[in-house]
């Protein structure tokens, strides 16, 4: 009998499924909180609610990661989780209070920690030692962003229509579509025995490493003011939900503009330099928000500014993460990027967040992320320093 070839790789179908995953994101991030504050429930456990989208990323991408790497069933892994996420948004629809809500997002999030760095790690499989990865790579993540914007502002169209209590609905529907979208991935061919020499301890143990994940730590405990209360905090200010919707398009759309250039950026600039850059921006962006908000043309400034902070650190890191985690490691780097930096970092941002914003106002949490984007800042000069010292004794042995 002859042995059945494995499927072939199809960009589309994991481009296909970036946007069916950042469409729900879309509906979820910038409007759930509004949803919660239709519910009834206090500033306070909006932000823990939300917070478990960061927290169940402390684990859940581990134990996805490492199920992938170890049973080299990616697919079926995604097409799992995907499925349990929808199934486990369903009771969101009925009555329950602040324990009930808590309760279901638990589930949801560790299900939906699932799908982005296993498809991220299919697409690092394909992509390394390509040359012209960045714009590859760039490329398939525009579609997330590109479907991102336009279910961002047709939800918030949508919303002031017909009213907020809509949003679950919507949410259940995308989450849906991701399911669907699932079903047509195909993995990259790999071959597990090519890793054998590839110890994620051992690059652990790396100061390089350790440096790098500090600081993506620290730009993601950054954005966990704005994926928590930016909705609020321009509610507050008198924007309407249109305009909300507006202000969190605007910003992906500059990040669209950048995925589609990034090639260019990259051959030119090395990632450290990227990062810095992006560090340096955030702090800035943070700043603006927590104080000139009210302002729209320096508000429209915050915001474009999202493509520093968000989609050349996250292109930067991707192609960092590539270069050391490969092989049978690569789901697990990938892994360790969401846990560490949107688990641990984004958590310990949202509460800190919701505590500050609890205690001294919208203006002291967005001040706090500008802090930890100056702190991240230092942290990626030290895995710069410690990466081009690594690289020169590579070099002579």
């Amino acid at each position: 009998m002859v042995a059945q070839a494995p499927p072939a790789w199809q960009p589309w179908r994991i481009g296909l499924f970036f946007a069916a995953y950042f469409a729900a994101a879309g509906v979820l991030a910038p409007y759930f909180p509004l949803y919660l504050e239709y519910r009834g429930l206090t500033a306070a456990q909006i932000g823990i609610v939300m917070a478990v989208a960061q927290g169940m990323r402390i684990f859940g991408p581990t134990v996805w990661g490492w199920l992938a790497d170890h049973t080299t069933e990616r697919v079926r892994i995604l097409q799992f989780t995907s499925v349990a996420a929808a199934l486990c948004f369903l009771p969101v629809l009925f009555p329950g209070g602040f324990g009930y809500l808590l309760l279901t997002m638990f589930a949801v999030h560790f299900f939906l920690t699932g799908p982005i760095p296993i498809a991220e790690a299919m697409t690092a499989t394909q992509l390394r030692g390509d040359p012209r990865a960045a714009t590859r790579y760039g490329r398939l993540r525009v579609w997330g962003s590109i479907s991102f914007v336009a279910v961002v502002v047709s939800t918030g169209v949508l919303l002031d229509w017909a009213g907020v209590a809509l949003q679950p609905w919507l949410v259940l529907a995308f989450l849906a579509a991701t399911e669907a979208a699932g079903q047509l991935v195909r993995d990259a061919p790999h071959a597990p025995h090519a890793a054998a020499g590839v110890s994620v301890r051992a690059l652990l143990a790396e100061p390089r490493v350790r440096w790098f994940f500090l600081s993506v730590l620290l730009m993601i405990f950054a954005h966990g003011a704005l994926y928590t209360y930016l909705s609020l905090h321009l509610a507050a200010l008198g924007y309407s939900k249109s305009a909300i919707g507006i202000f969190w398009v605007l910003g992906v759309i500059v990040e669209i503009g950048f995925f589609f250039v990034q090639g260019r950026v990259f051959a030119r600039f090395d990632p450290f330099t990227l990062l810095a850059g992006s560090f340096a921006l955030a702090a800035l962006r943070f700043a603006l928000i927590a104080e000139v908000a009210q302002f729209v043309a320096l508000l429209v400034v915050a915001q474009v500014l999202h493509a520093a902070t968000f989609a050349v650190h996250h292109s930067a890191s991707i192609l960092t993460i590539q270069r050391w985690f490969h092989g049978r490691a690569t789901a697990c780097g990938q892994a360790l990027y969401v846990s560490i930096g949107y688990g641990v970092g984004g958590t310990a941002g949202s509460l800190l967040a919701a505590w500050l914003w609890s205690a001294l106002g919208p203006s002291a949490a967005f001040l706090s992320s500008s802090v930890a984007a100056l702190l991240g800042w230092l942290a990626v000069r030290r895995a710069r320093e410690y990466d081009t010292a690594q690289r020169a004794r590579e070099s002579v042995v």
